[in-house]
């Protein structure tokens, strides 16, 4: 889950009641070098616990990928790792005939007895469908989604890497 507070984004957790951490690689003004339960200091990573009414907003990321003409979810994180093995993986569902028959003209594997999977590479991604969803308090906004093609591709990509 992610935040933005006071216009920044960051990496976020929900602790209950309201209350979210904050997770930075910066110490920001009022963020606190992060200690784990076996009371090691983590370097470079720094939290604050914040309200939701503080927040500007707060919200899930999830991909859709465009492959040979058509819109799949993307079952992997994508993530610096991700990018950096050029390993996508998109899914279908067993139990949905139409998902069944595409799943078996486009090489699909089946993985498990509910999915098909297939890996597929950079150079396969059409398009891709970065969708924020509200969460919380901010969850009645509505979802948004910009579609990124081409360099923009990997302009996203370069800015997860970083």
């Amino acid at each position: 889950m992610y935040a933005i507070f006071n216009g920044k984004k960051f990496d976020v957790t929900y602790e209950g009641n309201n209350i979210y951490t904050l997770i930075s690689n910066v110490q920001y003004d009022g963020f606190a070098q992060y200690i784990n339960i076996l009371g090691q200091v983590a370097e470079n990573t720094y939290i604050k616990e914040v309200e939701d009414v503080e927040l500007d907003f707060l919200y899930e990321l999830s991909y859709e990928l465009k492959y040979q003409g058509r819109w799949f979810h993307l079952f992997t994180a994508l993530n610096s790792r991700t990018i950096f093995e050029d390993y996508y993986e998109i899914i279908l569902s067993f139990l949905d005939a139409e998902e069944k028959k595409l799943a078996e003209e486009l090489e699909f594997e089946r993985t498990d007895k509910f999915y098909y999977t297939k890996r597929i590479y950079r150079k396969d991604i059409e398009a891709i469908k970065v969708i924020e969803t509200p969460q919380g308090i901010f969850s009645s906004q509505g979802k948004k989604e910009r579609i990124l093609e081409g360099q923009e591709i990997d302009d996203y990509f370069a800015s997860i890497t970083d």
